[in-house]
């Protein structure tokens, strides 16, 4: 018997069922819980939630301008917020940014921003689905 193939749709479907979360919420929950203070996960990720698009838009004002000063300085905030809630991918994104910031070679920056900001919308986007109890 032959079967149909599956949908190009479907196939992202069964794709994105299986990848990786944007941000590892059960292990920032366990660092919460280890330091006695889970309760305040909500706060805390609706928190970063809130602040995420002034955040990007600093680092892209930075990168409009060539300010690289302001790149480094942009990303690292943007950065530790990240790390913070174990958003990894979009950490270690802006860890590149800062980095090239630093040492003020804006060149490659477009396209870093490009995929910070794909990355940072899936992490926004992810956390305003997950109820954070």
């Amino acid at each position: 018997m032959l079967t149909k193939p599956p949908l190009h749709s479907d196939l992202q479907s069964a794709r994105a069922a299986h990848a990786p979360p944007h941000v590892d919420v059960a292990r920032f929950r366990t660092d919460l819980r280890e330091a006695g203070v889970e309760e305040i996960i909500g706060t805390l990720l609706q928190t970063f939630v809130e602040d995420a698009p002034a955040r990007f838009a600093a680092l892209e004002q930075a990168v409009k301008e060539g300010n690289a000063n302001a790149v480094e300085s942009a990303a690292h905030a943007f950065k530790s917020g990240a790390g913070t809630i174990r958003a990894t991918l979009l950490a270690e994104g802006l860890g590149q940014a800062e980095a090239t910031g630093r040492a003020g070679n804006l060149e490659s920056m477009t396209g870093l921003l490009e995929g910070i900001r794909r990355e940072y919308l899936a992490v926004v986007s992810e956390l305003k689905a997950t109820p954070q109890k």
